[in-house]
């Protein structure tokens, strides 16, 4: 007990450690009873109830201060290995925003529904109770005393609930670990996961067994209603009642709780320097690093000609932003059980890429630091080589580059770039490269585009067009055909609908014809940004000279090429999507769908244009505008559409693995029992040309593919190929 204004009032104990930080502060409560009476008597609270001076709680707090302080000083000396991260000074507002949105908030988690409400339960938890224990110290140490009055009895309130918050978490955390059949979570499995869930609800468990002693022994007091407002512990007080315990009987058996807590909560927090619960502070600092730009983009080697290592072939070529992902990996797996690659029974696991960096980061990071404080030579240190060893080739070219795992990441690792990053190593200092991908790359490099062995030409798609305007500065737009929608025969038939309806629609549009040449993508993607550079300066030279400003493509990939990448060179162009132009043509009454498509179909979204640039709507305006069709989605589609395989340069690569990455999406595909599957990309439609025979060997019946102008073509002039 205490006297405040000659007035008895209960002593508070605090339930985790009254100083500091405590996921189930102590938040004993008063009960029914009204403001007067409260601010009369000057009701408040008494941090360390029957413990005297709590010097241990500094003793812990001290070393866990200093054990932080060398952890993380440890950590940072590590990334600082790694080359500097340009443009971390730019867009501060929007870093800002997305620390909040994206780090604090979880956004991702949301993604997985159970998984977004335990986060929150656990989440807000600590930090309403780190803010609710942080007002404890305050009014004990600096001896404000402004726990007092109504608010008094609101703090009680809310600190027992979000107590009882965090256990929820704790408990649907463990549900989904033991019980529910949820695999991805024991892909990397180790016992610090079991002490971080475990340990946090011994925490809270004991913090409010702590407090309901405190309120057991003051049973007696003179307001013994008060304590209702700790609503938990209160019930538990009750409880421990049933036993009977003498007041010194319960004051022993406190004592003995205080420290038995003291010593769980600061055990806990000590998990933060040496395990994935470092993530609490990693995440929100890596949605503040997170890229501003385009998912899309990948990152250009300034000075090329300059440079004596082209890729990332050893742990320090990394910049110190990629090293600091590492760390904040939480082996959740969302990354891997969304990778195409790894859904076909391929080798390659985002999330295992990660680990397997981290530990060479760790194994080998210290040396590279002793050598360069030596003067020694760096590339010498380590005994693996990191691509190839502690990497193997086939992981890194099993990559799509369609970016799933980057979406679903809760902590905002760019796993791509790092990929694409040692693939260039491989590409360009190493000269290691299948077969396949060598051979489009040197087609790239004498024919000017990947497809070595076609017949056909730049021009072939025009016979039969009649007048086919050759681009010449005085039209609006460039349409821009690509190397695909020319020069594979099964494109042909989508580059002439998409020409049609572009003059159906008035608009005022030319082509380069034979001028036309790649705009590197494949090159780049296969990791030969020395081929990419130089085929992407040659074309933004020809669009300068040409004055082209606007450019519809067919292809989301040279879509994504002109838009996201060309910028990094001086190629500023306003670029669409053939899809958004002819969605908005639709909407303006320039094309009139006259024809039915009686027809079910379902739609994929390619990568490129969907998940890396965010246009899910128009390809799906444009089938709502066509008479008769029935649309149906795939289990599997919109922001989590699987990629057909082609992407990342695997169209020109033999795939390693259980099953073809197309042939799995052909089957979702069949699955939905639509006629015909429909996409915005060529790649895409050659992927389940080549899938769905294999899924359906029977040519009757057998679904066809489709791209959405062939369709809209069909609709609006009869002309296109009928499903």
């Amino acid at each position: 007990m205490t006297a405040t204004d000659d007035v008895i009032v209960p002593a508070r104990g605090s339930r985790l450690i009254g100083a500091w930080w405590g996921p189930a502060l102590g938040v004993s409560g008063l009960g029914l009873v009204t403001a007067v009476e409260m601010e009369r008597t000057g009701a408040g609270r008494e941090t360390f109830f029957n413990i005297g001076q709590p010097w241990a709680v500094y003793v812990f707090f001290s070393a866990l201060v200093g054990l932080m302080i060398y952890g993380f000083g440890r950590h940072l000396t590590l990334w600082m290995i790694g080359r500097p991260t340009p443009g971390l000074r730019e867009q501060i507002a929007h870093r800002l925003r997305n620390a909040v949105r994206l780090g604090l908030a979880q956004e991702k988690i949301r993604r997985d529904r159970y998984a977004g409400i335990m986060h929150w339960c656990i989440f807000s938890s600590i930090v309403v109770l780190t803010f609710v224990t942080a007002q404890v110290a305050i009014d004990d140490d600096l001896s404000l005393h402004f726990l007092r009055g109504p608010y008094y009895l609101f703090f009680s309130f809310y600190g027992d609930l979000f107590g009882l918050v965090g256990l929820v978490g704790v408990a649907m955390a463990l549900y989904r670990r033991y019980f529910d059949d949820f695999h991805r979570i024991r892909w990397d499995e180790r016992v610090e996961d079991h002490l971080i869930i475990w340990g946090l609800g011994l925490v809270l468990k004991t913090g409010f067994i702590l407090e309901a002693l405190r309120i057991a022994a003051d049973e007696l007091g003179p307001h013994p209603d008060w304590a209702v407002w700790s609503f938990v512990s209160f019930g538990l007080a009750h409880l421990i009642m049933l036993f009977r315990l003498s007041t010194e009987q319960l004051l022993a058996v406190h004592q003995w709780a205080w420290w038995t807590h003291l010593v769980v909560a600061f055990s806990w927090l000590g998990l933060i320097v040496f395990t994935k619960l470092d993530h609490i502070f990693f995440a929100p600092v890596n949605a503040f690093l997170l890229r501003t730009d385009s998912p899309g983009r990948l990152s250009k080697i300034e000075n090329i000609e300059e440079r004596e290592v082209f890729g990332v072939g050893q742990i320090q070529d990394f910049t110190w932003k990629q090293l600091f992902e590492l760390d904040a990996c939480v082996r959740c797996g969302r990354c891997t059980a969304v990778c195409p690659a790894n859904i076909a029974g391929q080798p390659l696991s985002p999330m295992q890429v990660i680990q397997d960096l981290k530990a060479h980061l760790a194994d080998v990071g210290p040396a590279i630091q002793r050598a360069g404080n030596a003067g020694h030579d760096v590339r010498a240190v380590s005994p693996l080589a990191m691509v190839g060893d502690v990497i193997k080739d086939e992981a890194l070219w099993a990559c799509r580059s369609c970016g799933a795992c980057m979406q679903e990441c809760p902590v905002l690792i760019e796993h791509v770039p790092t990929i694409i990053d040692m693939r260039r190593y491989l590409v360009m200092d190493e000269a290691r490269i299948p077969a396949t991908a060598q051979a489009a790359l040197e087609s790239l490099e004498s024919r000017g585009h990947p497809w070595r062995g076609t017949a056909l030409t730049r021009t072939t798609w025009m016979d039969g067009l009649g007048d086919v305007p050759i681009f010449d500065g005085s039209q609006e737009y460039l349409y821009w055909v690509g190397c695909s929608g020319s020069l594979v025969e099964r494109n042909l038939p989508i580059t002439q609908s998409v020409f049609r309806l572009l003059r159906e629609a008035g608009t005022s549009f030319g082509v380069l014809g034979q001028e036309e040449t790649c705009n590197g993508d494949p090159a780049r993607r296969l990791g030969n940004e020395y081929l990419y550079q130089i085929l992407a300066q040659q074309l933004i030279e020809t669009f300068k000279s040409k004055q082209v400003q606007r450019v519809i493509t067919n292809c989301p990939h040279c879509f994504n090429t002109f838009k996201n990448e060309y910028p990094q060179f001086d190629g500023q162009f306003e670029v669409l999507h053939h899809t958004e132009f002819l969605a908005r043509a639709l909407k303006e009454g320039a094309l009139v769908p006259k024809h039915r498509i009686d027809s079910t179909v379902t739609y994929h979204d390619s990568c490129y244009l969907g998940r890396l640039n965010g246009q899910y709507d128009a390809p799906r305006q444009i089938l709502e505008f066509l008479p008769g069709a029935t649309v149906t989605e795939m289990a599997r589609s919109g922001s989590r559409g699987l990629c057909c395989g082609a992407g990342g340069g695997n169209m020109w690569l033999e795939e390693v693995g259980e099953r073809r990455l197309n042939h799995v999406r052909a089957e979702e595909a069949v699955g939905t029992g639509a006629q015909s599957v429909v996409s915005n990309c060529p790649f895409c439609i050659q992927m389940f040309e080549d899938g769905i025979p294999a899924v359906q060997p029977q040519e009757e019946g057998r679904m066809r593919a489709f791209d959405v102008a062939e369709l809209l073509d069909q609709a609006v002039l009869g002309t296109g190929r009928t499903p």
